[in-house]
């Protein structure tokens, strides 16, 4: 009886090998397959032994974008016509950066950057790019790295877009799978086995749910359900959420110093609608642009107002007295929009 068990067991356990042993060389196959069809493209930086990708494009003022997490340069649709990089390239100086881990950038650590050292190496890359005083244009997770680096570089922020910020502690329940990741020998192994073949219909989800009441962009959905999943990647995402946790709930206690002037957009569908009106309450220089029928990504729905939020931030004309039109429903900029009654889609990490 004990001999049936022991090859019983023996065998499940053989099984089990023989399956994480296949989905793992399942991801590095997948993973090479991803990066030649969305093959890094621009340059590479070296900052303190870290390679960071970035794209640069036209003359001018100085802007530079940073993207969400997880996410990549391409969030700004460089290789679009009428994407926010190229329509801000034809007034202005823009770069666009891979965050540390995220994209083609390396990272010093996964669970050891925080934004306040994403905010070193930036500022780093920045001088070496002969960058000085930025407009800085940051995304979800971006745009809480945008203020840290604001706090910590207050003299070297020429101002700030901020598209659907982060900008304090989310009190809400952790997500569960992100948690696991943080486990350490538990997060490698899902990461080089699990996360990629499951991770695509979470992907999927996430993106309807951001861009939502209106539909994803296709090429930005086809290269995030291939890069994001990389395990490099998902173990940047995934301590990038709890790290922003630790660095907002210092920075938020001294929002009130940031003199720079700053433009904040979000649509009415976006979650954080709440929390970007507390942040515009704190701000000394600021407007609050709320966007009717849209969503968390707004730089790719509407980046004509990226671009005319960039001209006001540039100008010093912030003011609760302007008022334009997106598309067919009316934008409203001033300090006291009101809160959305519609469905608020789940936070994107």
């Amino acid at each position: 009886m004990r001999s049936r068990t022991t090859t019983f067991l023996l065998a499940l356990a053989t099984i089990a090998t023989m399956t994480v042993a296949g989905l793992a060389l399942y991801t590095t196959v997948e993973t090479r397959r991803a990066e030649a069809a969305f093959p890094a493209s621009g340059r590479f930086i070296s900052v303190a032994g870290i390679s960071l990708r970035y794209r640069e494009a036209g003359r001018g003022v100085a802007v530079v974008l940073l993207h969400g997490n997880p996410g990549f340069l391409e969030d700004f649709a460089p290789d679009d016509s009428a994407g926010a990089f190229a329509s801000l390239a034809r007034e202005f100086r823009v770069v666009a950066v891979d965050r540390p881990g995220h994209g083609y950038s390396g990272r010093p650590s996964a669970a050891g950057t925080t934004p306040l050292e994403q905010a070193r190496l930036l500022h780093l890359a920045l001088l070496q790019l002969g960058i000085t005083t930025p407009v800085l244009v940051g995304h979800s997770w971006g745009g809480g790295l945008a203020l840290v680096y604001s706090l910590e570089y207050p003299n070297e922020v020429r101002g700030m877009v901020l598209i659907g910020t982060r900008a304090y502690r989310d009190t809400g329940r952790a997500d569960p799978v992100y948690a696991l990741n943080r486990i350490g020998g538990v997060g490698t192994l899902l990461r080089h086995s699990v996360m990629l073949p499951i991770g695509r219909r979470l992907v999927d989800h996430r993106l309807a749910a951001a861009y939502a009441p209106g539909a994803p962009h296709p090429d930005h959905v086809a290269r995030a359900r291939a890069l994001w999943l990389r395990p490099t990647q998902i173990a940047a995402t995934v301590w990038d959420t709890k790290h922003l946790q630790d660095a907002l709930g210092d920075a938020s206690r001294r929002y009130g110093e940031i003199s720079a002037p700053v433009s904040i957009l979000l649509g009415d569908h976006d979650r954080g609608i709440d929390e970007s009106r507390r942040l515009a309450r704190e701000l000394r220089r600021d407007e609050l642009i709320v966007v009717a029928s849209a969503g968390h990504e707004l730089q790719f729905t509407h980046p004509e107002l990226v671009v005319d939020a960039v001209r006001h931030v540039v100008s010093g004309d912030i003011a609760d007295r302007f008022t334009a039109r997106a598309s067919a429903a009316p934008l409203s900029r001033r300090r006291d929009a009101p809160e959305s009654s519609a469905p608020l889609f789940p936070r994107v990490p």
